[in-house]
């Protein structure tokens, strides 16, 4: 049994565009298109880090990468009949769909600096992210602003370059020295014997004091089990 509103006539505009000419129904959809392209001319194939996107050209963006390509493009490949970008390609998906639908999302597979990156390269303003991703970008903002990236990669390179032995891990005490801590910082009993606990659990056979020191904590805590055991019985 049909529904009642499948015994209406179409619409005069959807029965138009269902009988009329597929080259006439092509160029009124061209018209109406925000992009303006005219049929498989301007379709463009995009090889970013070894991914192929097809679309039309992206003029929706101006002033940007995507939008000023031309075959005279030293990265137009003649022979496969596209452009290459040495690019990450995870991310070139958020920057496509930003074209397409003129909303600007962070991804969540990769990390802010990376991202912003990319954004740069292909020309795009980052302050257009949409309101759902607003509290990563200014997440991410805030720690650049307060130099918080370069101050982390300046410590690591310090300690990295401490002047002491390669076999034996730094303590919280060789590094409060190292940076001026150590007047500042107060370091109880726990602290101060935690690292070597640490190397003699995780690391007995670094050296033979550490070896003998392992054993022995063995022997007493086999020997305070037993005691418990028989005590038990």
């Amino acid at each position: 049994m049909q529904r009642p509103s499948e015994l209406l006539p179409p619409s005069s505009s959807t029965f138009n565009y269902l009988t009329e000419p597929l080259e006439t129904a092509t160029n009124n959809s061209i018209i109406n298109s925000p992009f303006n392209f005219s049929g498989n001319e301007n379709r463009i194939i995009l090889n970013v880090g070894g991914i192929r996107h097809e679309t039309y050209i992206l003029k929706k963006i101006p002033a940007t990468r995507l939008s000023r390509l031309t075959p005279n493009l030293s990265n137009y490949d003649n022979l496969r009949n596209e452009y290459f970008f040495d690019r990450n390609s995870s991310t070139f998906e958020m920057i496509l769909n930003y074209y397409r639908t003129g909303k600007l999302h962070y991804p969540t597979n990769v990390c802010g600096p990376l991202f912003e990156e990319e954004l740069e390269f292909w020309g795009l303003d980052s302050n257009q992210v949409e309101p759902c991703c607003w509290m990563t970008y200014t997440k991410y903002r805030h720690l650049k602003e307060n130099n918080f990236f370069k101050e982390t990669q300046e410590t690591l390179a310090l300690i990295e370059n401490m002047e002491i032995d390669k076999d034996i891990r730094p303590t919280q005490l060789d590094i409060a020295k190292k940076f001026g801590w150590e007047e500042s910082t107060q370091f109880n009993l726990w602290q101060k014997i935690k690292p070597k606990l640490w190397s003699l659990f995780e690391e007995p056979w670094t050296s033979k004091g550490a070896k003998g020191n392992f054993n022995n904590f063995n022997f007493l805590y086999c020997f305070i089990n037993s005691l418990f055991l028989f005590k038990n019985k």
